[in-house]
């Protein structure tokens, strides 16, 4: 690609947005940009699905080099110019991207190297697999969720809500990704579910490690073959959270109080006593949550980290019920309305319904969620997470400032 660039650095966040379910990244990555506006810094946000978004960059670089980028997911990092040179490597821009999946599910998006290029993870098992089984080159750490407080404005007292539990979750039906395993290896569809067997019993390992486990107890070693492990891990990991969230489904379809949000029509409801909407635009979420007295939630795959449900459902004065970790009972002890249930366990519904009974009958559960409220907007404050956004960037100027002890690199040896 040819690019124009301008000379002048300007004082403005260039960010991008790309493939996006619900438009949820799109959301955050608004918000994130009008935290920073509030600190002199102007913004320009491309959205790469759209038609002409490279006119848009273009047009964005002649006005000015900006100060650095912003995206989810390594949106915009892997933009090249006409030589194949990254083209923020090539301008000296600092890039960040928050990243809010696992590596393994989509490696490409964590791939792109260079000098200011940061991957901040979401939680430390994305980080692990980044760093100890990808053995990535860039630079890497985690990030605590931040969310905008914003959520808690024109709440109703949580007696006088509509709705007395609420789950909202895109339905993912396992049974369809478990056959597609039937396309694999045997040895290797052997693996899989021997490892899936493991997580769905409780086991307190993240995936990558207990696939690899697996892989060491059978003798196998994948040497290069990076996407042998990557995918195994990828799939288990779908149908793992594919179940646990039908789990929580199929249980709260007992409840007659209960709303279910989603798309959820694969599942037998013919006898549901709970109620079913279609799915939601992100947006509308916040609101939601305000208007309901229990927030539901069921974990991404994950043994050292949270899902922004949790954080939404506590800012907005709701007692959270989530399956839940040994890591997320201690970040979340000081939360009374933060309620840890043991999904994979064969007692599950009937702890699910006695949990669900006892918090919408208990006469603390009002101070409950008003104490974790205040105990939530300490611990993921917004910003502090925008500071510690900015924080990189100056990481990332220092590391200008001390080129004299940069390593060659192989290519540069070679030479």
């Amino acid at each position: 690609m040819e690019i124009t660039i301008s000379a002048q650095s300007l004082p403005y966040v260039l960010a991008f947005v790309g493939e996006d379910e619900n438009a949820i990244l799109r959301w955050r990555t608004q918000m994130i940009l009008e935290a920073f506006a509030s600190r002199g810094l102007s913004y320009k946000l491309i959205d790469m699905r759209r038609e002409g978004w490279f006119a848009e960059l273009q047009n964005a670089l002649v006005a000015g080099k900006p100060r650095f980028c912003f995206s989810y997911q390594g949106m915009g990092m892997a933009v090249t110019v006409s030589t194949g040179e990254n083209l923020w490597t090539r301008l000296g821009v600092p890039f960040i991207s928050c990243l809010g999946d696992n590596p393994y599910h989509a490696p490409s998006l964590h791939s792109v190297e260079g000098p200011g290029m940061f991957l901040l993870y979401a939680c430390k098992d994305f980080y692990e697999t980044y760093s100890n089984f990808m053995h990535g080159r860039n630079f890497a750490a985690t990030f605590h969720t931040g969310y905008p407080e914003k959520v808690l404005i024109d709440q109703k007292p949580w007696s006088q809500r509509e709705h007395d539990i609420v789950f909202v979750k895109t339905a993912v039906n396992p049974k369809q990704l478990r056959a597609g395993w039937d396309n694999y290896p045997k040895k290797i569809r052997d693996i899989m579910e021997e490892c899936a067997a493991r997580l769905l019993t409780g086991a307190d390992v993240t995936v990558a490690v207990q696939c690899a486990q697996i892989f060491q107890e059978r003798l196998i070693h994948w040497g290069d073959r990076h996407e042998l492990f990557l995918s195994c891990c990828s799939m288990v990991d779908r149908y793992v959270r594919a179940v646990r969230a039908e789990r929580m489904v199929s249980a709260l379809m007992e409840h007659e109080n209960a709303l279910i949000v989603g798309n959820w029509a694969y599942l037998d409801r013919s006898t549901s006593r709970a109620t079913f909407r279609d799915p939601m635009p992100a947006v509308e979420l916040d609101a939601l949550y305000a208007d309901s007295r229990i927030v539901v939630n069921t974990l991404p795959t994950v043994r050292y980290g949270l899902h922004e449900r949790i954080v939404s459902g506590l800012l907005s004065k709701s007692v959270v019920v989530s399956d839940s970790t040994p890591h997320l009972q201690q970040l979340l002890r000081d939360c009374p309305a933060f309620l840890g249930l043991e999904i994979d366990q064969e007692a599950f519904p009937d702890q699910l319904g006695q949990t669900l009974s006892s918090c919408l009958a208990n006469p603390d559960s009002a101070e409950h969620v008003e104490r974790s409220a205040a105990v939530a907007r300490e611990l993921f404050s917004f910003e502090k997470f925008i500071e510690m956004l900015l924080e990189h960037i100056d990481i990332g100027n220092h590391c200008q400032a001390v080129k004299w002890w940069s390593f060659p690199s192989a290519a540069q040896r070679a030479k």
